[in-house]
C-alpha cells in the first residue's frame, strides 16, 4: 500500500542539499534523490528497469513498485513527463514525410514511450509536407479501436492531399499485428476510393524501433 503524504518509510530520512554545480556531474540515482528530496530511495526505483521503465510508469505504479508516497511518486512522474516533453521539443522533427524513418523521426518523440497505444495521423500537402496532425484514437495495452471513418473524415477536415498513420505498440515489437495489417488495407483501399492516398502506416516503440505496415505485408 502507499501513502499519500510522503509515506513513514522516508520520514527518517535527512533532506539533501545540493547546488546548482553538482547537477551536471549526478549520477542517476542522485538526481531522483534530490527529485525527492530524500536519501536512501534511488536503487530500489533504478532496479526497474531503470530510467526508461520508471518513465513509463504512472504515479500509482511507482508508488507500489518502488514503495513512494503517492505524492513522491507523482512528483517524480511530473518530472519524467517534462524530461518527455523537453526531449520532443528538442528533437528535430522532419518537415516532410516521404519515409517509414521521416514518419518515425516525426512521430517517434511523442508516441514511442506511452504505456497505452495512441493512433495518430498526419496530413500532407503535395510535396509530403505536414499540414496538420490529429490523434484518431486512444487505447490500452491490447490496442486501440480505430474506425476507418474517423480516419477519413480527420485527413479531409485536415485538407490532405495524402496522409500517414502512425500508432505505437507499448511492448516494444514494432511488428505489425494481423489486424495493424487488415486495417491498413481496408483504410488504404477507402482512401482510394475517395481521392485521398494513404502513404503509409509506422508503428513506433520506446526503444526507437519501427517498422512500415506497407513493407511488412
Amino acid at each position: 500500500m502507499w501513502g499519500t503524504s510522503g509515506g513513514d518509510a522516508m520520514s527518517t530520512s535527512e533532506p539533501i542539499e545540493t547546488t546548482l554545480a553538482d547537477i551536471p556531474a549526478a549520477t542517476e540515482g542522485a538526481l531522483l534523490e534530490m527529485i525527492l528530496g530524500v536519501h536512501g530511495v534511488a536503487e530500489r526505483i533504478l532496479v526497474m528497469n531503470g530510467l526508461v521503465g520508471i518513465a513509463r510508469m504512472s504515479p500509482v505504479a511507482l508508488a507500489e513498485r518502488a514503495g513512494l508516497g503517492l505524492t513522491e511518486a507523482t512528483r517524480l512522474a511530473s518530472a519524467l513527463e517534462l524530461a518527455r516533453r523537453l526531449e520532443k521539443a528538442r528533437a528535430k522533427r522532419p518537415k516532410r514525410l516521404r519515409s517509414p524513418k521521416d514518419i518515425a523521426m516525426f512521430f517517434g518523440p511523442q508516441l514511442g514511450g506511452l504505456v497505452h497505444e495512441e493512433v495518430w495521423i498526419a496530413a500532407l500537402d503535395a510535396h509530403c509536407g505536414v499540414r496538420g496532425t490529429r490523434m484518431i484514437s486512444r487505447g490500452g495495452l491490447g490496442g486501440a479501436y480505430v474506425p476507418p471513418v474517423d480516419v477519413l473524415r480527420g485527413a479531409l477536415e485536415l485538407g490532405a492531399f495524402s496522409f500517414v498513420l502512425c500508432h505505437n505498440h507499448p511492448s516494444g515489437d514494432p511488428k505489425p499485428t494481423e489486424e495493424d495489417v487488415e486495417l491498413t488495407r481496408e483504410i488504404e483501399h477507402r482512401a482510394h476510393l475517395i481521392g485521398v492516398e494513404l502513404v503509409d502506416h509506422v508503428i513506433v516503440t520506446p526503444s526507437g524501433k519501427y517498422a512500415s505496415v506497407f513493407k511488412s505485408s
